[in-house]
């Protein structure tokens, strides 16, 4: 196994952005860098108000949104963390709930292939 599949590679670091309710975060979504197997997003996010954080998959044209944090609102002001695993062919975006200042949102990529 080679030792830089353990090394985080950051995907997006984003601080104090204003974003609009309901719609793609990034302006380009994020996908796998490596490509054997799935990798783990790890996200840390924090927005100034409180809303439910959510992330879209899209694999083969079908996208799925999907709720972080079971979805219930992020509490405002505070750091939340959380893991998506992802595969080679899937494309990540995230989207909030509510028109708010992002804090921060910050993702890594952790190759997960043994």
């Amino acid at each position: 196994m080679s030792d830089a599949l353990l090394l985080p590679l950051e995907k997006v670091n984003e601080h104090n952005t204003a974003i609009l309710a309901n719609t793609d975060i990034l302006s380009t979504a994020i996908t796998p860098t490596y490509s054997r197997g799935c990798v783990i997003f790890r996200i840390m996010v924090a927005m100034d108000a409180g809303g439910i954080f959510r992330a879209t998959l899209t694999r083969a044209a079908v996208t799925v949104t999907l709720d972080f944090n079971t979805g219930f609102f992020l509490i405002p002001d505070t750091i939340h963390c959380f893991d998506l695993l992802a595969s080679s062919g899937d494309t990540v975006n995230f989207q909030y709930s509510a028109a708010v200042t992002m804090l921060v949102l910050r993702v890594q990529e952790i190759g997960a292939s043994i």
